[in-house]
């Protein structure tokens, strides 16, 4: 059934009589097909429905912004084939706007899911039409990302490559390979990359490397390298100069534990020093910083009243969507889904239909990782816009049977 739709959407788009009307609907409430199927939702009418209101729809950015959602769920559903198409359809929307900006938007998007689906050299084909040095080195980073996330540690390379800023290069890879399958750490040499970090200049670049490669000796299997690069990092932390500076470090070297799945006691040594330290800040900005950090892995502690806690660092409800959507417990929580409904409930007060729905898109995310159907379907409910509920519903599919 997907095929065949997917199939007849692009058909459909291929066509003359398809060609984007100048004429805008003022009329973009939720419709018809995502409605029925929230009173019963499935994979098969999730992706379906999004796929109808794509051929619905006027705009050309905006069937491109469903149809990413689409391709999104068929990669999480193993349909990488047809998601590569579908990501190519979503471009080619996107081109018919006309405007380089939001072109160039969607390709930030569209860029990393052809990695993710496996064709990393049709997405740097892709990434060279951004113009904005800045914005292409964070789209090929994100790349190089989804490359090693498949194991293809040479295609990362390749991304990283290609990045004109090449220190910002050098600590993507040494963060990717910290979080890197096994099977592409086999030809990793501890030693080139620790000739790298010792050249580094300042005290707290040389700490913040030799987490990394502690990390990556224990991902290696190497528990005695692992060990000596800590004991290494603790002796020249005493250089690292600032209270700022200093929970800043920690907060990242708790936070590149928990993310590269180290045994809990590392994880937890390193969060009570990052905990620490991060106790004695009081500016604003660094103390959000801090909450990024360090709420998700009090989360997987199953610190959970902490976690939630540094909630209140954030003064705008689309700050505090993102950061609750952050925080992923080791396993399923009704505190967990409690305080992201809590938050749902506060867009409510958030000017602008589109502001709302938006934020109620970052907090999707969470629900999804969360694996919370529930939630994810009272989220899609509350969507206001068509497109952007059509985009919710098709993110969901994975979740559904």
């Amino acid at each position: 059934m997907k095929k065949l739709l997917l199939s007849t959407v692009m058909g459909m788009m291929a066509s003359p009589a398809f060609a984007q009307s100048p004429t805008v609907s003022n009329d973009h409430k939720p419709n018809q097909q995502t409605m029925a199927c929230l009173q019963a939702p499935t994979r098969d009418c999730a992706l379906s429905s999004a796929l109808q209101t794509v051929i619905a729809e006027e705009l050309g950015v905006e069937r491109a912004k469903v149809l990413v959602g689409v391709a999104t769920s068929m990669i999480e559903t193993g349909q990488r084939e047809q998601a590569v198409e579908t990501l190519m359809l979503a471009l080619d929307e996107a081109r018919t706007v006309k405007i380089t900006f939001v072109t160039q938007e969607k390709i930030k998007e569209i860029a990393p899911l052809l990695a993710r689906a496996g064709d990393v050299s049709g997405a740097l084909v892709v990434a060279d039409e951004i113009e904005n040095h800045g914005i292409k080195d964070g789209v090929l980073a994100e790349i190089a990302a989804e490359a090693i996330g498949n194991g293809a540690l040479a295609d990362a390379r390749v991304a990283l490559g290609k990045m004109r800023n090449r220190s910002r290069a050098f600590w993507r890879e040494l963060t990717l390979l910290a979080r890197a399958p096994d099977k592409a750490l086999t030809t990793v040499k501890l030693d080139d990359i620790e000739a790298d970090v010792r050249a580094l200049g300042r005290t707290e670049q040389v700490y913040r490397g030799l987490i990394q490669l502690a990390i990556i000796a224990d991902r290696k299997g190497n528990a005695v390298a692992r060990d000596t690069y800590i004991a290494e990092a603790d002796e020249l932390f005493s250089g690292v100069v600032g209270i700022a500076a200093r929970a800043d470090a920690t907060a990242q070297r708790a936070s590149a534990m928990h993310d590269a799945s180290l045994e809990a006691a590392l994880v937890r040594a390193s969060y009570d020093l990052a905990a620490l330290h991060g106790d004695r800040v009081r500016d604003g900005d660094t103390l959000q910083d801090i909450a990024r950090k360090l709420g998700p892995v009090e989360a997987a502690l199953g610190d959970l009243g902490r976690a939630f806690a540094r909630i209140e660092q954030f003064k705008t409800v689309e700050a505090k969507a993102a950061y609750v959507a952050s925080l992923q417990p080791r396993e399923a929580s009704e505190e967990m889904v409690s305080k992201m409904s809590e938050v749902l409930g506060q867009i409510s007060d958030v000017d602008g239909a589109y502001e709302r729905d938006i934020i109620r898109l970052k907090l999707l995310d969470g629900a999804l990782k969360n694996g919370s159907i529930d939630l994810a379907s009272n989220i899609v409910r509350s969507m206001e816009d068509d497109d952007n509920q059509a985009l919710a519903l098709a993110r969901m599919a994975p979740l559904l049977n």
